[in-house]
């Protein structure tokens, strides 16, 4: 195909301009006496006026001929003339010296130039049938040839998009079209496949982006020695540029169903016993995921962030997946969830010395973000990793309770809350209703704070200085605070087993209220 465009194509294309036009046969005696900067004005079609009111037939690009009849009794009519014409994106008038106008005025040639306007003067003996049907034809003619090099490259870069073919056999199909060095370039600026060697650190001769839902997903660029780019090798540009966005549309199609699917697949496992090992085990394999292995469910979840993309979720997933994986080793499962990431890791000898890498290598890579990290239990059968799955989760939602916003908490450092959270949530609520039942119903009424600091007080292990100042109290305030909750309660300082009720109960209450939160 490209060996039969560059024969049809026969040498370096271009639109006439009206320096080309000058060259013609028809127009040998015609000389461009004044705005010489409109020279490479792009001819569309030829036209004569002789009547006023011509304006409203004009569109733009039309190279204008005139005898100056209807000017011929108005000194300044042809100034005026030039004003509108250039009003009207018109490339160029041609007037006749001759029998009407027997020269072109200094204030005329001054307006032409002033605008940029090419003045083109005309011999007396030129016949404007001529100059109609020469200029016209040729129009018609590099018209022809470029709607004929047009479908060839279009059919060429089709071709190659039918054929399932990558970036790479459009990048070259391009530089043999165009006779350029060219490149697919990603978001990054980083080169995803080229040919003919484009120098890369240089600004490209051109360069058109490619889009896919509004959002760009990189561009085609083109190098040349050339200070412009022919219409032929914008047009393959263009086309390239074409075909390179619908297999992006494509690829990312394709990427998706794939998503869906794994995802899908690894939700399955992470919620429930499969109901089919074996079934499960080949379609994991499938993925080339080795399910025989000990693995932890684990959750990462990350916060703080400012903007509001249309899609956080797709955004977090991966601007995280190649750090995480990173960290995690090749042999994580990774997929996405709301807000973050979920995990089955390897222990690989500690799981909290892995959960800690990963961690730390998002910390690293967005400082601003808050990095929860939770794990469930390692488990040795793939058909158990939905119950560490459940602990992650449970370790999760405490953790943003004990440890607020930023946090790396494995299921086995739970502790008591390990207990409480195979207890009935309405035997919890006893608990708290019968302990700290008074305390709460004061909170309440006095919009008060007290259960907040009996939970710091508790959380510094009685240490009043180091609770006072989290709480950002006077030491004295705190004591004060103690003494109404010792009155309410009972049991903060005095019997041993009241103090453990009261202790276990605010654990219960902390449980009730991570899991009413999630």
């Amino acid at each position: 195909m490209a060996g039969a465009l560059n024969a049809a194509a026969g040498g370096t294309f271009s639109r006439l301009t009206v320096e080309d036009a000058l060259t013609l046969p028809c127009l040998s005696g015609a000389r461009l006496v004044a705005g010489t900067q409109g020279r490479d004005n792009l001819i569309r079609v030829v036209n004569i006026v002789e009547v006023p009111d011509i304006f409203r037939w004009m569109r733009g690009g039309e190279f204008l001929l005139t005898t100056g009849y209807p000017l011929r009794e108005d000194p300044d009519g042809l100034s005026t003339l030039v004003r509108r014409l250039v009003d009207r994106g018109l490339a160029a008038l041609g007037v006749k010296v001759g029998p009407y106008l027997d020269r072109l005025s200094p204030e005329t040639l001054a307006v032409a130039d002033d605008l940029g306007f090419p003045l083109i003067e005309l011999p007396a003996d030129v016949m404007f049938n001529d100059i109609l049907s020469e200029v016209l034809g040729t129009v018609l003619n590099r018209q022809a040839v470029e709607l004929d090099r047009s479908r060839a490259i279009h059919e060429e870069l089709t071709a190659v998009a039918l054929s399932g073919g990558s970036y790479q056999e459009i990048i070259d199909a391009l530089s043999e079209l165009s006779g350029c060095a060219a490149a697919v370039l990603d978001e990054q600026g980083w080169v995803v496949a080229s040919a003919g060697s484009p120098d890369v650190d240089t600004p490209a001769a051109a360069s058109l982006g490619i889009t896919f839902g509004s959002v760009g997903r990189g561009r085609v660029a083109v190098w040349t020695d050339s200070a412009d780019l022919a219409g032929h090798q914008l047009m393959a540009l263009e086309h390239a540029t074409t075909v390179a966005t619908l297999v992006t549309a494509q690829e990312r199609a394709v990427a998706s169903r794939e998503q869906k699917y794994r995802t899908l697949l690894l939700t399955e496992l992470a919620t429930r016993r499969p109901w089919d090992r074996p079934e499960m085990g080949r379609r994991a394999a499938a993925m080339g995921w080795d399910l025989h292995v000990p693995r932890a469910a684990a959750l990462m979840e990350v916060g703080g962030l400012h903007a509001a993309p249309p899609s956080p979720e797709q955004m977090v997933e991966d601007q995280l997946t190649p750090v995480v994986r990173t960290a995690a080793g090749p042999n994580a499962i990774i997929w996405g969830v709301q807000a973050g990431l979920a995990m089955l890791l390897e222990p690989a000898g500690s799981l909290g010395d892995v959960c800690r890498a990963v961690h730390d290598a998002v910390a690293v890579a967005h400082p601003t973000w808050e990095v929860r990290v939770a794990a469930g239990g390692v488990r040795e059968d793939f058909a158990d990793f939905h119950l560490s799955y459940h602990e992650a989760v449970e370790t999760l939602t405490l953790g943003r309770e004990l440890h607020g916003k930023d946090f790396v908490i494995g299921y086995d450092e739970l502790g008591i809350y390990r207990l409480l959270s195979r207890l009935p949530a309405a035997d919890l609520q006893h608990l708290v209703d019968e302990t700290l039942g008074r305390l709460l119903e004061y909170d309440r009424t006095h919009h008060g704070s007290l259960m907040h600091s009996l939970s710091v007080y508790l959380l510094h292990n009685r240490n009043g200085v180091e609770a006072s100042h989290e709480l950002h109290i006077h030491y004295n305030t705190l004591r004060y605070r103690l003494e109404q909750i010792e009155r309410l309660t009972g049991g903060l300082e005095r019997h041993p087993t009241s103090r453990l009720q009261t202790e276990i109960a605010v654990h219960a209450y902390r449980q009730l209220a991570a899991q009413a939160r999630d």
